[in-house]
């Protein structure tokens, strides 16, 4: 491996074109789209994902995952992660940089590491050790998801259970928002919501359907015993939850506002209501 100028302690090997084979796993990261679609299962990158920056890819180590390699700015003085010394580390400049990733949101390094196997719905469902659970239908938007994560992992919430149209819980836009928080979540896909939350119930766990509607109730008036089995249904913003998930909850429940305002971002929403529900947990 050549050593490239600035880049500290392990040897980089210098890539000067953004097309270059060696680093395809990582171009087409500014197409958010297209890149989830080629991650999603039948796609050609299916079985990775990318993790941005020092922070998110240390916990993403720390979770277990599996790296595959690095691409690293070829102008960085800060010291790699040893762990960067088991697989092949690629550094750049900014002309590289700018096309595959965008120059300015670039966080010094970008990791590309397998996806663990996932858990079944049905796994996570019957595993007594999970009793806290939030559910997600239609969150497309990475930024909203990955907030709900990291106030998830900070909020005592045990697992995440997502509708087959909300986003991918691993894209990097995620992952970046969540600070990687999230990788110790365990996640599942619901693909087909009615009968996901129907085995939610059968479960034995309480659905809960955050929305602004008038026949709802205060969240915070909740009380339940440590091991009762609770899950938060969270809608997407705009159209919020559909009637049939709605239907299928055990109790519909809200945050008051004040003013004229009658709902607010589902990723703050989502930190009040994790924290409600915690306090509503009598030891």
């Amino acid at each position: 491996m050549r050593h490239t100028e600035g880049v500290s302690d392990i040897s980089a090997i210098a890539v000067t074109e953004p097309n270059d084979p060696r680093i395809e796993v990582f171009q087409g990261l500014r197409d958010k789209s297209l890149r989830q679609k080629r991650e999603a299962p039948g796609g050609d990158m299916q079985g990775v994902f990318i993790a941005e920056g020092d922070v998110v890819i240390n916990r993403a180590l720390a979770a277990g995952y599996k790296l595959q390699c690095v691409l690293v700015d070829a102008k960085r003085t800060q010291p790699l992660p040893a762990s960067f010394e088991i697989v092949d580390v690629y550094a750049a400049g900014k002309k590289v940089l700018e096309q595959i990733a965008g120059y300015h949101s670039y966080r010094g390094a970008l990791a590309c590491f397998y996806r663990k196997p996932l858990r079944s719905a049905e796994e996570l469902l019957h595993d007594p050790s999970l009793v806290t659970f939030v559910i997600v239908e239609g969150v497309n938007n990475p930024t909203n998801l990955g907030t709900i994560m990291r106030c998830a992992a900070g909020l005592n919430v045990d697992a995440l259970l997502l509708s087959s149209d909300s986003c991918d819980p691993l894209s990097r836009r995620c992952c970046r928002v969540s600070m990687g928080e999230g990788f110790e979540i365990p996640y599942a896909w619901l693909p087909n919501m009615v009968e996901g939350l129907a085995d939610v119930k059968e479960s034995g766990i309480e659905i809960l359907a955050l929305t602004p509607m008038n026949d709802s109730v205060d969240i915070a008036g909740l009380s339940y015993s440590s091991d009762d089995r609770v899950a938060l249904l969270l809608g997407a913003e705009g159209p919020g939850l559909t009637p049939q998930s709605m239907q299928a909850a055990s109790r519909r429940v809200k945050i008051p506002m004040s003013g004229s305002v009658d709902s607010m971002n589902v990723g703050n929403a989502a930190a009040i209501a994790f924290y409600a529900l915690r306090q509503a947990r009598v030891s």
